[in-house]
C-alpha cells in the first residue's frame, strides 16, 4: 500500500513539474531572414579530386558548403554556440578522402579572447568533433584572407599542419587530435603569423610524410620558407623578393609555385604588391607581368597544368579591385571585372556596392572556365570566364543560403513591415518579408554601421536609429516606418558614436545615451538636446510601451535601477533590488518593456538570471526557472492568452537555448535544438502579429527566425 501511495504522489509531482520543464525543440522550424551574405568571405576551397565539392570560410560567420543541385550554400557551423568559433581562419579538405574536412577556428589573439579550436568532420561538415588548441587564432584579424594555413598531408592524412596567427607553425600526427609546435621553424611568433602552408604533393610517396613543404610568413624582408624533411628544419627560399609579404600560393603540376605578394597583411592598408612564379625544379624566380596599380595582390588559383591562372588585387580602390586571367601560364593577362555586369537581382542591396577585399579566388579543378571570387560582402561566380575575349562578363552574386550580417539591433513594429534591423557596415534593413531580400536595399541615405533602433508604440511609423557616422549627426528619424530618413540636425556634446536611442510611446520625446556622452532627451525630433538629470552616463534608456511619461534605465555595474515619470527629464533611483554584474558581463544586461502593459518590465542579467517588474521598477522578482538570461523579446500572445509571448536566450534546467513562455514566465518551452545555436547572439525581437515567430540577430550568421512547426 505504501508503494502504491508513493507512486501516486510521484506521478502527481511529475505532472506539477511538467509545466516548468522545457519541452523538446522539435516543434520549431528555423530559417534565415533572407538578405544575402553581407560580410567578408575570406576563403574558397575546392576539393581537388571530388567534382563539385566547394567550401567557403568567413571571418565571423562560420563555414559553408556549396550545393551544386540547389545552387545554394549550406551552413555547417550553426550548431556552435560559442562565438569564438565563428571566425574560420582556415579550412582544409583531405585529398585522399572527400568526406573529411577540418576548420581552424578563433576570432582574436588578445589576452581576453578565448582559445582556438580545431573541428574535424567525417561527413563533409554535417557533424563535428572539437579539439581544443593550445593557442589563439585571429579569424577576424589582419591577414585573415591569406591561406590556406591548415593543410592535410596528401601522402599521409594522419598528418595536419597549421600556421597560426602569432604562435608559429604546428603539426599533428593523429588527425588533429593533438598538436606539437615545429621547433625547427624559424619564425616562432609574429604579428601576422604564418599565412599559408603548402605541401608539395609531387615529393614523397604514399603512406609517408610529404617531405617538401612551403610556408609563407606575413613579414617583410623575406617570408617564404621551405622544408625538405617534413617540417623538421626550414630554410628561406633563395632569390625571393624582399619587402613584400606572401599572401597565397598555388603549386602547379608543371612545378611552378605561383605566389601573390602585398606589403601588409591586409585586407586594409596595402600600398603595393606583385605576383611571382618560382620554378621548384630550377630554382628560378620570375615576376609575372600582371597589370600594376594601387594596392597589392591576394587571391591565386591555377589549373592542374598551370596554364590557366587567376589572381586578384587587394586594396585597388581606384578604379576598382580586379581579377586577372591568364591562359598562357602567366605571360599575358586579361581583367575579368573590366566593364563587367553583376547580377544581384536576388539581393538588391548588393547592386549598389563595388567588389572589394578580393582576398581569394577559386577555379574549378575539373573545369578551369568556372571561377569564383570573394568580397567584403559575399561571393561572385561565373561559369565561363574564357568568354571575356568576346566582351565584358556577367557575374552572379551567388549567395543563396550564405548570410553573414553582424546584427546590432532588431525591432518588430505592430504596423508596417514586420521587422526592422540595424547591422554593422551596411546600416540596416526594412524587411517586408523574412523570405525575400529587402527590395529597397539598405536604409538610405547610407551611414555605415547602425547600432540602435526603436519605434513609438502608439505611432509605429515613427522610427529612430543611431549610427557611428558623425557626418550624419549620429542619428536619424523616419516618419514612414523606415522608408526614408532625416538625420538629426544636432547631437549631444561629446558624442563619439551611436550608443542607444529610444523614443517614447507617443513619439513625443527621443531619449539618447550616445557613446562618450551623458544621456540626453529631445522634444523636437533631434533638433536640440537637453541633459537627463540624475542618471549616470552609458546606461541604455528603455521607454514604457503604454505610458509616454515613463522611461527606464538599468545600471548593471552598480546594481541600480532608475525610472523617470517625466519623459526622461529627471530620473529617480529605485529601491528595488537588481543584480550587479562585473564590467565584462554588462552586455548581458537588457531591459524590455512589455507592449500593452504599463510599468511591466523584464530584465536580463546574464548569470544572475531573469527579473520582472509589474510596477514600473519599484520591485523586481526573479524568475525561478530561468537560471541565466542574455536577451529577451516580447511578441504576439498565444491564442487564448492575455499576456504577450516572452522569448529568452538563456539557460534553464541546466540547458542553454532559446526559450518561450506563453504564460508570463511561469512555464518555458525550449524552441531550438543543439543544431540551431547560430554562434553568438546579439539581439532578438518577436513578431507583433504572428504568434510564435521570433527573430534572432547573430554575431555573423545574419538574422534567423523561428516558427512553430505545423506539419506543412
Amino acid at each position: 500500500m505504501r508503494v502504491r501511495i508513493s507512486i501516486f504522489f510521484y506521478n502527481i509531482l511529475l505532472l506539477l513539474m511538467a509545466g516548468n520543464m522545457p519541452a523538446t525543440a522539435q516543434s520549431y522550424v528555423w530559417r534565415n531572414v533572407k538578405t544575402g551574405a553581407g560580410g567578408f568571405v575570406t576563403g574558397l576551397i575546392y576539393h581537388t579530386r571530388e567534382k563539385g565539392l566547394l567550401y567557403a570560410r568567413t571571418d565571423v560567420g562560420g563555414a559553408y558548403r556549396w550545393d551544386t543541385t540547389y545552387r545554394s550554400w549550406v551552413a555547417l557551423t550553426d550548431g556552435f554556440s560559442n562565438e569564438t568559433y565563428s571566425g574560420i581562419l582556415s579550412l582544409a579538405t583531405d585529398p585522399s578522402d572527400a568526406n573529411l574536412v577540418y576548420i581552424a577556428t578563433g576570432l582574436y589573439t588578445q589576452p581576453w579572447a578565448g582559445k582556438a579550436a580545431l573541428f574535424a568532420s567525417t561527413n563533409r561538415g554535417q557533424t563535428w568533433q572539437q579539439y581544443d588548441l593550445p593557442f589563439q587564432l585571429g579569424g577576424n584579424e589582419d591577414g585573415r584572407q591569406t591561406g590556406e594555413r591548415l593543410q592535410v598531408d596528401p601522402h599521409n592524412n594522419r598528418i595536419l599542419y597549421l600556421g597560426t596567427s602569432k604562435d608559429g607553425l604546428w603539426k599533428s600526427t593523429d588527425y588533429g587530435v593533438s598538436w606539437d609546435k615545429l621547433k625547427g621553424f624559424p619564425v616562432p611568433t609574429g604579428k601576422g603569423g604564418v599565412g599559408f602552408v603548402l605541401p608539395d604533393e609531387q615529393s614523397g610517396t604514399a603512406g609517408k610524410a610529404t617531405p617538401v613543404l612551403y610556408a609563407g610568413c606575413l613579414q617583410t624582408g623575406a617570408g617564404l620558407y621551405r622544408s625538405n624533411n617534413a617540417g623538421k628544419s626550414w630554410q628561406l627560399v633563395p632569390g625571393q623578393p624582399t619587402g613584400l609579404m606572401p599572401q597565397r600560393a598555388v603549386l602547379c603540376g608543371n612545378g611552378n609555385l605561383v605566389i601573390t605578394f602585398s606589403d601588409q597583411p591586409g585586407p586594409n592598408d596595402i600600398k603595393k604588391g606583385a605576383v611571382f612564379q618560382f620554378n621548384t625544379h630550377t630554382g628560378i624566380w620570375r615576376q609575372l607581368p600582371v597589370p600594376e596599380g594601387m594596392g597589392g595582390y591576394a587571391g591565386v588559383a591555377a589549373s592542374v597544368t598551370g596554364d590557366t591562372l587567376l589572381v586578384s588585387t587587394l586594396d585597388r580602390w581606384a578604379p576598382h579591385d580586379e581579377v586577372y586571367l591568364s591562359t598562357d601560364g602567366g605571360n599575358t593577362w586579361k581583367g575579368l571585372l573590366e566593364k563587367a555586369g553583376y547580377n544581384c537581382a536576388s539581393f538588391p542591396y548588393a547592386a549598389s556596392l563595388t567588389p572589394h577585399w578580393i582576398g581569394a579566388v577559386a577555379m574549378n579543378p575539373f573545369n578551369s572556365e568556372e571561377a569564383w571570387f570573394v568580397t567584403g560582402y559575399g561571393v561572385f561566380h561565373n561559369s565561363s570566364v574564357f568568354a571575356v575575349t568576346n566582351g565584358p562578363l556577367q557575374w552572379d552574386f551567388d549567395n543563396e543560403g550564405l548570410e553573414e550580417l553582424v546584427v546590432s539591433d532588431l525591432a518588430c513594429p505592430p504596423q508596417g513591415v514586420p521587422l526592422l534591423s540595424t547591422v554593422w557596415d551596411l546600416d540596416g534593413f526594412r524587411h517586408p518579408s523574412p523570405d525575400v531580400s529587402p527590395p529597397a536595399g539598405t536604409f538610405a541615405p547610407k551611414q555605415g554601421g547602425s547600432f540602435s533602433i526603436d519605434f513609438a508604440q502608439q505611432q509605429p511609423a515613427y522610427v529612430v536609429r543611431a549610427f557611428h557616422n558623425s557626418k550624419g549627426n549620429y542619428g536619424a528619424v523616419s516618419k514612414d516606418g523606415g522608408v526614408s530618413w532625416q538625420s538629426f540636425t544636432a547631437y549631444p556634446s561629446g558624442t563619439t558614436g551611436a550608443g542607444t536611442l529610444a523614443v517614447t510611446a507617443d513619439a513625443g520625446v527621443l531619449v539618447w545615451s550616445p557613446a562618450a556622452a551623458e544621456m540626453h532627451r529631445s522634444v523636437n525630433g533631434g533638433n536640440s538636446w537637453q541633459v537627463c538629470r540624475n542618471v549616470p552616463a552609458k546606461l541604455k534608456p528603455v521607454c514604457d510601451r503604454v505610458n509616454a511619461g515613463r522611461v527606464y534605465a538599468y545600471d548593471a555595474l552598480q546594481g541600480v535601477f532608475y525610472y523617470s515619470m517625466d519623459t526622461a527629464a529627471t530620473f529617480v533611483r529605485s529601491k528595488a533590488v537588481v543584480p550587479q554584474l562585473p564590467s565584462y558581463q554588462l552586455g548581458q544586461a537588457q531591459l524590455k518593456a512589455t507592449p500593452g502593459r504599463e510599468g511591466d518590465i523584464w530584465c536580463t542579467a546574464g548569470p544572475e538570471g531573469l527579473h520582472h517588474s509589474t510596477d514600473g521598477g519599484f520591485r523586481f522578482s526573479k524568475n525561478e526557472t530561468m537560471q541565466e538570461a542574455y536577451k529577451i523579446a516580447l511578441g504576439k500572445q498565444a491564442p487564448g492568452a492575455d499576456y504577450p509571448a516572452v522569448y529568452v536566450v538563456g539557460k534553464a534546467f541546466g540547458q542553454y537555448g532559446f526559450f518561450r513562455s506563453t504564460d508570463g514566465g511561469q512555464s518555458w518551452l525550449r524552441i531550438n535544438s543543439d543544431n540551431n545555436q547560430y554562434l553568438g547572439i546579439r539581439a532578438i525581437a518577436a513578431d507583433a502579429n504572428v504568434f510564435g515567430r521570433v527573430y534572432i540577430g547573430t554575431s555573423g550568421r545574419g538574422i534567423v527566425y523561428g516558427d512553430e512547426y505545423t506539419g506543412k
